[in-house]
């Protein structure tokens, strides 16, 4: 009840917002933010739906582990975004990353900050579209 309640009012806010001027960029502060066990599936669907209603782009942030774990559902939920992901980051249209462009769009999205050989790691062969998610979500992982 209380993540319906949470997304519906969250979609009151901003439905006039978005009728008026289209979808909006977001940014969400998860500091202090408890989702409680069994939650988070039914949270990462309200914010999805969220997302695809009127969200031209989501960075979150968090910058204590144990909350980015209980989060880890999120990564899932940007997983689904990752093709207008990979195009905001990919800022030369190239369609593939750097490795500094991975590791300044993980810092600026995620508030994770990679170290030269977990980005050497991820980056070995190349970061395309094609296995983005699959970087993300290991990304992701590594703080749980």
């Amino acid at each position: 009840d209380e993540v319906r309640w949470l997304g519906g009012s969250l979609d009151l806010i901003l439905k006039p917002i978005t009728k008026e001027r289209g979808p909006v960029d977001a940014i969400v502060n998860y500091d202090g933010f408890d989702c409680k066990s069994g939650l988070e599936e039914a949270y990462a669907d309200a914010v999805e739906a969220l997302s695809s209603r009127h969200y031209k782009s989501v960075k979150r942030y968090s910058f204590n582990a144990f909350r980015r774990a209980k989060l880890k559902t999120m990564a899932k939920v940007e997983a689904l975004n990752a093709k207008s992901l990979f195009r905001e980051w990919d800022e030369d249209n190239t369609g593939s990353l750097s490795p500094l462009q991975l590791r300044e769009g993980v810092r600026e999205n995620f508030g994770i900050q990679l170290k030269q050989a977990e980005l050497d790691t991820l980056c070995k062969d190349g970061v395309t579209l094609h296995n983005f998610t699959d970087i993300l979500l290991e990304v992701m992982s590594k703080f749980e």
